[in-house]
């Protein structure tokens, strides 16, 4: 092989590894954050995933009071605040999820919730990775200010 030839195929290489490598460092394109009001001062956390799920009795059912409103948080990491004022907390607390396009071409959104309990809880730690996962059983939410019942 050529010197022409190996010069080509190192250039090449660098490029195709310089390229792949900045689509790994670029940076997220939203921001998805948890604020909790804890007596009177708020907690903020940086959230990497959020889902809500809402689920009604049957229709059989006379109890049309029971609704199970549910938030499920991944961390990007573990907030030691956060995690103390829902451990200590008897009623729930309330707060508030929000999401923003940082290049502003999205719309923002916002999920509140009211008597928000930790149902469930899941820490995974491994040499490279971790993962903190919150279950919260909430008493009402309200998507971008649309109140579900």
């Amino acid at each position: 092989m050529n010197k022409k030839s190996l010069s080509l195929l190192i250039i090449i290489f660098c490029f195709v590894t310089g390229f792949s490598s900045a689509q790994q460092l670029e940076e997220k394109r939203l921001k998805i954050e948890i604020t909790v009001k804890d007596g009177n001062k708020s907690i903020t956390s940086g959230v990497r995933t959020a889902t809500f799920s809402f689920t009604r009795p049957a229709a059989a059912s006379s109890d049309t009071s029971q609704k199970n409103y549910f938030l499920s948080i991944d961390f990007e990491k573990l907030d030691l605040n956060l995690l103390r004022a829902f451990a200590k907390s008897k009623n729930g607390l309330d707060g508030q999820l929000t999401m923003v396009d940082i290049y502003g071409k999205a719309p923002a959104r916002k999920f509140e919730f009211k008597g928000a309990t930790l149902d469930a809880l899941s820490d995974q730690l491994n040499g490279d990775y971790s993962s903190s996962y919150f279950s919260l059983n909430c008493s009402l939410v309200i998507i971008d200010g649309i109140t579900i019942e």
